[in-house]
């Protein structure tokens, strides 16, 4: 795999930070988060520049792009801390909707999606799925064959607050958690029985937790094929879990250099902090675990066009590392700082908050190595 990225990756990377630097520093947060972590103009900015379709097929009106963009766009983004739901609605919900292929709703959907016009967000999870993507609890049952009721809960639905419609996934066949058996619906906001609740996230990201009391869908409303969602969920979860680790690598990156600088000014016994040999070994450690995170993303990149089972191994190994790495940067970045490292009105602090959010967005580190293990187990049994 080259490393290298090509001229046309180097000007997206360069005109990316260039754009969050100037609209999407630290300092100019506050005001953004406590209007619910969204301004649509700024959205419909991102829909000019194309990153929202940056990696959808050209086939859906996207740019035909690949992971290679949007990892790049993640990290950025994780750099800055951003906090608008570009991950939830143009990579997992774009990446879901696209695997769906010629459906006609789910192309149409992708097309708004992509020019800014739709804000889907994928409603998939639940609290006792622990990461495992085929439990879903939630159910449809056919109403004359024409019509469906849906009931059940989703929980923490990143960019739910803002979201226009709902991609929600609902049981028709099979047992809690079997793949087989997985439908997905499209339901708007405003559908009656549809109950939502916002919720500020500890990185002051919103997400929304919803419920749904006897909703009734038209027969339209089904994306994809009956019991058939599951393939489309997987990919999506797939795309969105490397974006997540991208981010997670651009956000310990800056702390890292963050960390650096103020070693650099901050004075002890009338010396710099940044001459003690200990902390000067503290920041190599910091450096070696950020490159061994990125070193992961990179492989799980090379392994996207890989069959099912490699890149499932690769995506969750990243994971486990990147997540492991992440936290023990941002980390130390605080331990560096001292006490102002946990105070609100500081960067560094923000940057492990987001961390401790990506350790449990789709599946704990913990999770991904149980089935890491459970896999070498099978295959060496």
């Amino acid at each position: 795999m080259d490393f290298h990225l090509n001229e046309e990756q180097q000007m997206l990377k360069d005109s990316v930070r260039r754009y969050l630097a100037d609209h999407c520093g630290f300092e100019k947060r506050h005001e953004l988060v406590a209007r619910g972590s969204f301004d649509a103009e700024r959205w419909a900015t991102m829909a000019e520049l194309g990153w929202l379709g940056m990696a959808l097929p050209e086939s859906h009106g996207g740019l035909g792009g690949n992971e290679i963009d949007t990892a790049i766009l993640m990290e950025a983004m994780g750099e800055v801390l951003f906090v608008e739901p570009f991950w939830a609605i143009a990579v997992l919900a774009g990446q879901t909707l696209a695997a769906l292929g010629d459906d006609a709703q789910a192309k149409a959907l992708v097309e708004q999606l992509v020019v800014g016009a739709a804000r889907p967000v994928v409603a998939h999870g639940e609290a006792q799925a622990r990461g495992n993507l085929s439990w879903v609890e939630t159910t449809a049952s056919s109403i004359g064959g024409e019509r469906w009721r849906i009931n059940g809960n989703k929980s923490a639905v990143v960019g739910g607050n803002v979201a226009d419609c709902f991609l929600v996934s609902a049981r028709t066949a099979s047992e809690v958690s079997d793949a087989q058996g997985i439908s997905l619906f499209v339901i708007k906001r405003d559908t009656p029985g549809l109950v939502i609740r916002d919720v500020r996230m500890i990185d002051n990201r919103w997400c929304a937790d919803i419920s749904l009391h006897d909703v009734v869908l038209d027969r339209a409303q089904l994306l994809g094929p009956v019991g058939g969602a599951a393939d489309a969920l997987q990919i999506g979860a797939d795309h969105a879990l490397l974006a997540a680790c991208a981010e997670a690598v651009g956000v310990a990156d800056r702390a890292l250099w963050i960390t650096r600088d103020y070693l650099k000014v901050r004075k002890q016994f009338g010396v710099t902090l940044s001459t003690f040999q200990s902390l000067q070994h503290r920041m190599s450690e910091m450096l070696i675990e950020l490159e061994l995170a990125r070193c992961m993303v990179f492989q799980a990149l090379a392994a996207m066009p890989q069959e099912r089972q490699a890149r499932e191994a690769a995506l969750r190994a990243a994971k486990v590392h990147v997540g492991r790495s992440t936290r023990f940067v941002c980390a130390q970045a605080i331990q560096l700082h001292g006490g102002i490292g946990v105070t609100d009105e500081y960067v560094v602090g923000h940057h492990f908050k987001r961390i401790t959010t990506f350790e449990n967005l789709l599946g704990s580190s913990h999770y991904h190595l149980e089935q890491l293990a459970e896999r070498e187990r099978i295959v060496v049994g």
